[in-house]
C-alpha cells in the first residue's frame, strides 16, 4: 500500500459563530496562522449560522453563548440535525457556571473561554474535529459531578457507527501499527512527525476503549470482522 500526504493537507472548514465583530474578525485572523484550518464565514446571530452551516457544511463551528436572537446552547439541537458530523466548540467570555453541563448533555464538543490562547484554540479545534472532546483549562470544574471524560467521549461517539471511530489518518496508523511497526517507523512512512503519531495512538486507544496497541489492534480487527 503506497502512503502520500493528501489527508494530511486536508483543511478543518471552521465556522465562526460570534456577534462581537472585533473578537470574530481577531479570531479568523489568528486561525489563518495555522496551515491546518481554514475559517469558511462569520456569523453574527442564530440564523446568520444556519445560513452559513447549510452553505459551507463546516467540521466544526465555534459557537458563542450568547447571541442577540438566540441562545447559543439552543443551536446545538438544530445544528445537529442539519449536519450531525459538525464538532461543536461553545464559546463564552462570560461565567461558564451553568452552561458547560448544558452544552456537553445537549452534543457539544468541547468549551472554550474567548481569552484562550490561540494555541489552545487551534488545539481544540483539531482535537474536537479528530473526534474527542476539549475544555479550556480549569472548565472541567464548572461540569456535573456525574458526567466525566469518559462519559461525554461515549456520548459524543454513541451516534457513530464502529467502522467510522477512526478517521482516514487513524485507520491508516492502526494498520501499520498492527504490522508492528513502531510510532518512529510510522512517522517515516507517512512522512509525518513522530509526535503527530504519538497524538493519532494516543486517540485510537480513547476510541477504541483499550490501554494497549496489542488491544487497539484486536479491537480494531473485531470491528471489521463484525461489519462484514
Amino acid at each position: 500500500m503506497s502512503y502520500n500526504n493528501t489527508v494530511e493537507l486536508k483543511k478543518v472548514k471552521v465556522l465562526v459563530v460570534d456577534d462581537h465583530t472585533l473578537f470574530a474578525e481577531g479570531t479568523v485572523s489568528l486561525l489563518s496562522s495555522e496551515s491546518r484550518i481554514s475559517v469558511v464565514g462569520i456569523a453574527k446571530n442564530g440564523i446568520e449560522c444556519m445560513s452559513l452551516i447549510r452553505k459551507s457544511r463546516p467540521d466544526v463551528v465555534l459557537l458563542d453563548i450568547k447571541l442577540p436572537d438566540v441562545c447559543g446552547t439552543d443551536l446545538i439541537d438544530t445544528i445537529n440535525e442539519v449536519i450531525p458530523r459538525t464538532k461543536i466548540l461553545m464559546l463564552t467570555g462570560y461565567s461558564p457556571k451553568g452552561y458547560v453541563t448544558q452544552s456537553m448533555s445537549k452534543g457539544a464538543n468541547g468549551f472554550l473561554l474567548k481569552d484562550c490562547a490561540v494555541k489552545e484554540m487551534i488545539e481544540g479545534i483539531l482535537r474536537v474535529y479528530d473526534g474527542g472532546v476539549f475544555f479550556s483549562e480549569g472548565l472541567e470544574a464548572f461540569l456535573h459531578p456525574e458526567i466525566s471524560s469518559s462519559v461525554l467521549y461515549s456520548t459524543v461517539a454513541s451516534a457513530i457507527k464502529p467502522t467510522e471511530l477512526l478517521t482516514i489518518r487513524e485507520k491508516e496508523i492502526i494498520e501499520l501499527v498492527s504490522k508492528g511497526l513502531h510510532n518512529k517507523e510510522i512517522a517515516s512512512v507517512l512522512d509525518i512527525k513522530v509526535r503527530t503519531v504519538n497524538f493519532h495512538v494516543s486517540n485510537i486507544l480513547l476510541k477504541l476503549e483499550v490501554n494497549t496497541r496489542l488491544e487497539a489492534v484486536l479491537r480494531w480487527a473485531n470491528i471489521n470482522n463484525n461489519a462484514i
